[in-house]
């Protein structure tokens, strides 16, 4: 006798197999099985270049279910493809495309203009395409050109409630976004010289009530290139953003018009770069003055892990970068900081901190990771850190762990008789008196219960 499961379970128990590939084979089993399971297999979609593009978009206008049925949407591994003359003419005269072309566009000449782009098998004109057919989409990664016209159209048309979304509000689900930048598929067509990265895609995702984690990497500071007076700052409605993460981004001005546009941020993390033509170097005290409407919320800072400075940007000479941060005691919910030294004290013109440690820290912090210890700080850091630990329980009972990153690692050389030859390498290690330098703040973490580490960013093993 057959055994008959419900859809409930079935679905249940397709929901269970963590390849794609495995749930895209039920679909092949029987007729039943084809209609129960399609939907899964669109819950998260991976699209690759135009082809999947194109046929990702028609399967979705002929069966609208499977547009609703779309979680995940991942793009990030966009490859260009060249479009021939044939597969050309099969774009421009799809009746089914022609006719979403004419619901989204608002003319007849930005419809062309877009078929056109479509025709060329360029990302932005295939995504922007897409976007509005997914009302449930809950997580997005996109990548992105320096130059995004449709992207930026469709998602500003979705902010302001127009067509194609001027029914119902877009995207109402969405609550992840990733935006990775990506250089190889620029165009040089749609590049100025002297082009930086447009900030109105990321902004119009900070406009839309559902979002609440944005992560995006070679974010520019949507500033000008001057310090902006107060009338002149571009403003931010209330933003639902709770988790921004910044990568190889540069932010002259703290990023100020996105993060206080935020009212309950949780989290920021930043890493910086100079290589942006408009980068004028690491401040870490703008992101302060950026962050302090945040004091009462911010629970995790990520400031400038493993950034990248450069000698000289377009500001001049570079010497922000090493600036003291700023007290964090008034960041009454932090719980994990990970900083550089420098911007964690400063000691840019001593040896000795001007405001101590245990100053600069909140009672509510428990994961502390400093980053950036020039081995001649290390005996000053190790002091400070053990003031600390000895006022732990009263000053700072939630405190469980401490990192110290440096360039810390013993590199053979011709002085100690250890030259590494090319057949039998010695195996870099933290340097023996690093850790004999680290010793007695060690002991005192043993006994105060708290984790010590320490770590060479080029020793991802230790």
């Amino acid at each position: 006798m057959d055994l008959i499961l419900p859809n409930d379970v079935l679905l249940l128990i397709g929901e269970q197999l963590e390849q794609r590939a495995d749930r895209r084979n039920l679909v092949f089993v029987s007729h039943h099985f084809h209609n129960l399971f399609l939907p899964l297999v669109y819950r998260k979609a991976s699209i690759y270049h135009w082809q999947n593009a194109n046929s990702f978009l028609h399967a979705l206008l002929q069966r609208p279910a499977l547009a609703r049925a779309v979680r995940e949407l991942d793009i990030t591994d966009w490859h260009a493809r060249s479009v021939s003359e044939d597969e050309c003419n099969e774009i421009r005269t799809s009746a089914s495309l022609v006719a979403w072309l004419g619901a989204v566009s608002c003319s007849t000449l930005e419809s062309d203009q877009w078929a056109q782009s479509l025709g060329q098998g360029l990302a932005d004109a295939w995504i922007a395409l897409i976007l509005p057919l997914l009302s449930q989409l809950r997580k997005l990664s996109l990548a992105y050109t320096s130059k995004s016209p449709y992207l930026d159209q469709i998602m500003q048309r979705a902010v302001d409630c127009k067509q194609p979304f001027s029914d119902q509000p877009a995207f109402r689900h969405l609550r992840e976004v990733s935006l990775h930048h990506r250089e190889d598929l620029d165009h040089s067509e749609h590049l100025e010289s002297g082009t930086q990265l447009s900030s109105t895609l990321l902004l119009s995702f900070f406009q839309l009530p559902s979002v609440r984690a944005i992560a995006a990497n070679s974010v520019v500071d949507p500033s000008s290139t001057r310090e902006p007076t107060d009338y002149e700052k571009p403003r931010l409605a209330f933003s639902s953003i709770t988790d921004i993460d910044f990568r190889a981004s540069s932010g002259n001005y703290g990023m100020e018009i996105l993060v206080s546009s935020c009212a309950e941020l949780k989290s920021f993390k930043y890493q910086h770069s100079d290589s942006h033509i408009l980068s004028h170097g690491y401040q870490p005290s703008a992101f302060h003055r950026s962050l302090i409407h945040s004091k009462k919320s911010l629970q995790i800072l990520w400031l400038d892990h493993y950034g990248s400075h450069y000698p000289f940007t377009a500001a001049g000479l570079n010497q922000s970068h090493d600036e003291c941060f700023g007290s964090l005691v008034e960041f009454t919910a932090l719980k994990e900081v990970r900083v550089r030294l420098p911007n964690l004290l400063d000691i840019r013109y001593q040896n000795e901190p001007t405001v101590p440690l245990m100053e600069c820290l909140p009672p509510s912090l428990e994961t502390l990771y400093i980053e950036g210890c020039e081995e001649r700080y290390l005996g000053m850091l190790v002091s400070q850190l053990q003031s600390v630990v000895k006022i732990r329980q009263t000053h700072f009972p939630r405190l469980k762990r401490v990192d110290i990153e440096g360039a810390f690692q013993n590199i053979p050389s011709d002085d100690d008789g250890q030259v590494a030859s090319s057949e039998s390498e010695l195996p870099a290690v933290i340097k023996d008196k690093i850790y004999q330098a680290a010793e007695p703040l060690h002991i005192d973490c043993v006994n105060a219960g708290l984790e010590l580490h320490l770590h060479d960013r080029a020793l991802s093993h230790i």
